[in-house]
């Protein structure tokens, strides 16, 4: 009678042993890292993030983390930089079944833990070998896929007007508009200077001296910036853009800036509890409050969020007006160029600015339907 086929385990122990290896080799320097005064987290947060320049919201998952990981480790009885797979795979089921995480929240952390650990695989101070990553393993064999995403409902024009209407708060207004009409992300409109608009208006410019004073305004009017992740602290985009402002965004903009709370902050868009920048998770709440639960997720649709947008500026621009993809992706804010510079592709050689796309934005950008009011623009 032949033997069973080895579980996969049983044979890895059994290939380790050969060449002198373990599935738990830093359980060996467990001892030396209780004896650390320094804490090995703080040491990549220093060292490893810190000159990568990450936005305050990304500083602040990383520490959440590792809080998260550090009680976890506490609970296996392990200090929290010696972890084998087995600790790994029992973190991603507690963080599916107990907490009810989806695969694509998980495999965020995962990619952060992985992260962690190549740096001290990359400092020869730590004994992390390479050879060995526990968080790198348990990633490559979990089954962390979701399930194809649901596509967001196509609203027409028109109707987005009328819920528009129905907001009569002009900040929350405002908000609304600059997602539909520009595309932004929540955090790019958290982000919004007065310095980065643009706008003809006597009342507003002696209000807000700030207004449009940012240098690359300076030959545009009717315009807003929009600054790049490496301008702007929270922001996505990879390149900034300058984009049109038509009626129905300048009339939403007068309307609210003509009421705004002169707090000399440099925010066009402010908190009502403190008065300070208006966070993104507000900025959903705003589109919660206006959208559901009409548009809560269905069983064909996704629900309608503050990225829903950013969604239908996309789909209008290169769907259903069909214009260049490389306009679109200026409008988007989108890099063109190869992340690889050794590899240039055509991408690398198309070059898109405000002029290519400012009479196509105004001719063409579809209406909401909102009344506009001469006199105010």
């Amino acid at each position: 009678m032949t033997d069973p086929t080895p579980s996969p385990d049983d044979a890895r122990d059994e290939i380790g042993a050969a060449f002198g290896r373990t599935r738990d080799p830093l359980v060996a320097y467990e001892t030396q890292f209780e004896a650390v005064s320094h804490d090995v987290f703080e040491v990549f947060l220093q060292s490893g993030l810190e000159p990568t320049n990450p936005a305050a919201q990304t500083r602040a998952a990383y520490c959440r983390l590792i809080d998260e990981w550090k009680q976890h480790m506490r609970r296996q009885g392990r200090h929290p930089a010696c972890p084998n797979e087995h600790h790994v795979a029992e973190f991603v089921d507690y963080c599916l079944g107990t907490r009810g995480l989806k695969p694509t929240t998980v495999r965020t952390k995962l990619h952060r833990l992985i992260k962690i650990y190549r740096y001290w695989q990359a400092d020869t101070v730590f004994p992390h070998e390479h050879g060995f990553n526990p968080f790198q393993y348990v990633f490559s064999t979990t089954d962390l896929s979701q399930p194809p995403s649901k596509e967001p409902p196509r609203l027409s024009p028109q109707h987005l007007g009328e819920l528009v209407q129905t907001l009569t708060d002009v900040r929350d207004r405002l908000i609304v508009v600059l997602q539909l009409k520009l595309g932004l992300r929540a955090g790019e409109v958290s982000n919004l200077r007065l310095a980065n608009l643009s706008v003809t208006h006597d009342e507003l410019q002696s209000a807000y001296p700030s207004l449009g004073s940012n240098p690359k305004l300076a030959d545009y009017d009717y315009a807003v910036y929009i600054p790049s992740r490496y301008e702007e602290q929270g922001n996505k985009s990879h390149r900034g853009r300058l984009l049109p402002l038509d009626a129905e965004v300048r009339r939403a903009l007068f309307q609210h800036l003509l009421v705004r709370p002169d707090t000399g902050d440099p925010w066009v868009l402010q908190s009502r509890t403190t008065a300070t920048q208006i966070t993104p998770e507000a900025i959903n709440r705003v589109w919660n409050g206006a959208f559901r639960p009409e548009f809560d997720e269905t069983a064909d649709y996704r629900a309608v969020t503050s990225h829903y947008g950013r969604h239908r500026f996309s789909t209008y621009w290169q769907v259903e007006n069909e214009i260049p993809r490389e306009l679109v992706q200026y409008m988007r804010g989108d890099r063109i160029d190869d992340d690889d510079p050794s590899r240039q592709t055509i991408d690398s050689y198309i070059h898109t600015y405000y002029d290519d796309i400012e009479s196509l934005y105004r001719e063409e950008m579809y209406s909401l339907g909102l009344p506009t009011n001469c006199s105010e623009l």
